[in-house]
């Protein structure tokens, strides 16, 4: 098939340095990677000077592609490590919000053992549990010489009990090692103050300090020893202040009194148990850009100035409402998740010197609009996809995310309530939603756990070009795993560039595909796929892992260490035209590395996103685009904008000026990371129109049918070779023969890291 540029033999062009045509391929010519093994496209130029002895032959030809496709890299032999974290801890990240003790794993089940099943089929983790220190605190005598305090003695007799019970549970025990125990408390009774509510033996706690003593002496008595093992965090309470204090929408109210609980319950427990990690407020709403940032200075920098000294770690929910008042969405995934993190972090940093960790006890969704209905797998996808786009965020901060606990509950039959079943489940009734009968089998939630069931490794420099494709991924032996998410609505097509510098072959590729079909039905696709494939396409917010097996062990010999650094000051109103300035001090980077400037910014819909900013001077380019959607449905937007900045204008003290043209909002946090390379990592990834044949190097032979020579002496570390879309799809160093016989036959453009270049047919 012949395509000519032009549609006329007499298109001539003045006698300029740099000629520009524009070419669309017709319809019917299909796309180079998809042409069977031997063929490829060749571009046939025709030159001619009409001035005789002019012509110099010196011409260089680039071809760009005005194609829209996202493009993900993955540097298979570079670590990405983040404050010394650099493998994935599956026990923080893959988890369901269960304990091993609970006897909802019991019964009519479609295996005869589904903690087995579950846990070990698929290597999730548990957990949390809000039931039992406040269960027993409801059967708890009080103390007969202190009001309002629990009976020590009664406490020790029932918590031995308890820890015989289990010690004879010899078939729990194997499960231990995936059980990280959040212990936390419900409101009543141990909440002291407003509204307070008498246990069901008819005595109320006296104050913080009465129910700091219970919790640390439960702990001591029903934990260890012969029992189940102590919990790793206790959270004081669960949800304090989700209707209390005005609710959500609220901002004016102040969270005094709760932060003055804390502080008298953690001090009390740490005189009980002081190895135990004590934290709050578990804040079912982190809505800090209410009332133009109130409801932050009000509610959570309150509590963290009061109670952050006695605090081991920040405790939030943190919920997408995809569909509620009628299929409004209230999103979280994306740039609003990063501007909360980001806003906790820096304020941290600020007061206490260091990003205290953070435990997520509950996340996904809350799906207002279907809440009330039966089972349907409908709305299982509504938590599942914001399951995994919440989850991406949390794996960029693995150094500071103690625990990340998935809203699942086993069987949730203590919330069946009007015959509906509880929405967030891992297992339904085998006839839901006709009937809820039958045994028990999983809900569709059991997708996120199978999409995610072999992830693992050393985490891999990672990187995409649009900030809606999130990419991860991880090398574990001979197996490299990428993760990828559409933040968009829309479908994404994703060009992938998978660099592995020592030669190695792609045995398979298996991939996961969690999206929703044209039936509004979730589907987990698992399919092997071709091992050159080099595009992907994600639907709408799915999900997609690929794992690649290699011939051999994948080796990591380079680095990519990421840092970090927050401003000194945080949270200032925009006023049009006026420059705000920011420092960030003490920043260290190597020769080779990117940056990537962070501005929190929370305003009212119609006003701008988009500021001029300088760095130490020097105005960057700010992206039209963050993480997510434009979060339409929101009060007001609350997000980050994330800017690339080019790494020699980082300096060891930073100056970053922001200004936007219009009056309104605040910009809630600036914050800056770096990333430092051991080499230049990105010099790896080359476009066709960036490639220069050199024809001073020979190789040979040329065309080859695999073994590549190179005649004339030139010096490099290490040689490319990019397909003709311009994808590496080989690199090799210096001591190694230069071997593309698995490679499908077609043109390849070789480069040095010297900077030479040269094209070879592969037949």
């Amino acid at each position: 098939m012949t395509c000519p540029l032009s549609g006329s033999s007499s298109d001539t062009h003045p006698n300029n340095d740099v000629i520009n045509y524009n070419y669309t391929i017709p319809a019917n010519v299909p796309f180079s990677n998809t042409l069977a093994n031997g063929n490829y496209y060749k571009l046939i130029v025709f030159l001619k000077d009409d001035v005789d002895g002019t012509a110099n032959g010196s011409v260089n030809i680039t071809i760009s592609s005005t194609g829209n496709n996202s493009k993900i890299t993955a540097n298979l032999n570079a670590k990405h490590s983040v404050g010394n974290v650099e493998t994935l801890d599956r026990s923080k990240f893959i988890t369901i919000h269960a304990n091993q003790t609970e006897n909802e794993w019991n019964g009519t089940n479609f295996t005869s053992d589904l903690r087995d099943h579950f846990l070990n089929g698929y290597d999730v983790y548990m957990g949390r549990d809000t039931g039992g220190v406040s269960w027993y605190s409801n059967q708890m005598q009080e103390d007969p010489s202190r009001t309002g305090y629990a009976n020590p003695e009664h406490i020790a007799s029932l918590g031995l009990n308890r820890r015989n019970a289990y010690a004879s549970q010899t078939n729990l025990h194997q499960y231990e090692a995936r059980n990280t125990l959040i212990l936390g408390a419900q409101k009543y009774p141990f909440w002291t103050g407003e509204g307070q509510k008498a246990t069901n033996q008819g005595w109320s706690f006296a104050n913080g300090t009465a129910t700091g003593e219970y919790m640390g002496r439960y702990i001591n008595e029903f934990h260890g020893n012969n029992g189940q093992p102590v919990p790793e965090f206790v959270e004081i309470i669960n949800e304090p202040a989700y209707e209390h204090l005005g609710g959500p929408e609220d901002y004016t109210n102040s969270l005094q009194e709760v932060a003055d609980f804390h502080n008298d319950v953690a001090i009390a427990i740490k005189a009980q148990a002081p190895n135990v990690k004590v934290g709050g407020y578990t804040a079912a709403f982190p809505n800090f850009e209410k009332g133009d940032f109130q409801r932050w200075i009000n509610r959570d920098k309150l509590f963290m100035d009061v109670a952050g000294n006695n605090m081991d770690f920040w405790s939030i929910h943190l919920y997408d409402f995809p569909s509620i008042g009628g299929g409004q969405k209230k999103l979280r995934s994306g740039s609003n998740v990063e501007a909360t993190f980001d806003m906790m972090e820096q304020y941290s940093y600020m007061s206490f010197g260091e990003v205290k960790p953070f435990v997520i006890s509950e996340y996904g969704a809350q799906m207002h609009d279907y809440s009330k209905q039966q089972w349907s797998p409908y709305r299982d996808w509504l938590h599942l996809k914001a399951q995994n786009a919440q989850l991406m965020s949390f794996l960029d901060r693995p150094n500071h995310i103690a625990s990340a606990i998935n809203f699942v509950i086993v069987k949730a039959e203590w919330g069946y309530n009007n015959g509906i079943p509880y929405n967030h489940r891992l297992m339904r009734k085998e006839n839901e939603p006709t009937s809820y009968t039958g045994q028990w089998v999983y809900t569709d939630m059991v997708k996120f756990y199978q999409l995610w069931s072999n992830v693992n490794g050393t985490r891999i420099d990672t990187f995409s070009d649009n900030l809606d494709v999130q990419v991860d991924g991880y090398v574990d032996g001979n197996k490299a795993y990428v993760v990828l998410n559409n933040l968009n609505f829309t479908d994404e097509e994703i060009d992938l560039n998978l660099i592995e510098t020592d030669g190695l072959s792609i045995a398979s590729i298996t991939k996961k595909y969690l999206y929703l079909d044209g039936s509004n039905l979730p589907q987990l696709l698992e399919e092997s796929i071709a091992v050159n494939t080099s595009t992907v396409t994600l639907n709408a917010e799915s999900t997609m892992v690929l794992e690649y097996t290699f011939n051999n062990t994948i080796s990591i010999n380079e680095s990519n260490t990421e840092t970090k650094y927050y401003a000194t000051t945080y949270l200032q109103p925009i006023v049009a035209n006026q420059e705000v300035n920011f420092q960030l001090n003490a920043v260290s980077t190597n020769a080779y590395g990117e940056a990537v400037l962070r501005v929190g910014i929370g305003r009212i819909h119609g006003l701008s996103l988009r500021p001029s900013i300088k760095v130490n001077g020097t105005l960057v380019d700010v992206p039209n685009n963050w993480r997510g959607d434009d979060q339409a449905q929101r009060e007001r937007f609350f997000g980050v904008l994330e800017i690339p900045v080019p790494f020699d204008l980082i300096q060891t003290n930073n100056i970053i000026s922001v200004e936007f043209g219009d009056t309104g909002g605040h910009i809630s946090t600036v914050s800056l990371q770096v990333f430092n390379f051991s080499s230049d990592l990105r010099s790896q990834t080359l476009s066709v129109n960036n490639t220069k044949l050199t024809s001073s190097m020979k190789i040979y032979p040329n065309p080859t049918t695999g073994v590549i020579s190179i005649k004339d002496a030139i010096h490099y570390k290490q040689i490319s070779v990019y397909s003709i879309s311009g994808k590496v799809v080989k690199t090799f160093k210096s001591d190694k023969v230069i071997d593309i016989s698995n490679l499908a036959n077609g043109i390849y453009f070789l480069k040095t890291d010297t900077g030479y270049n040269f094209k070879v047919l592969k037949k």
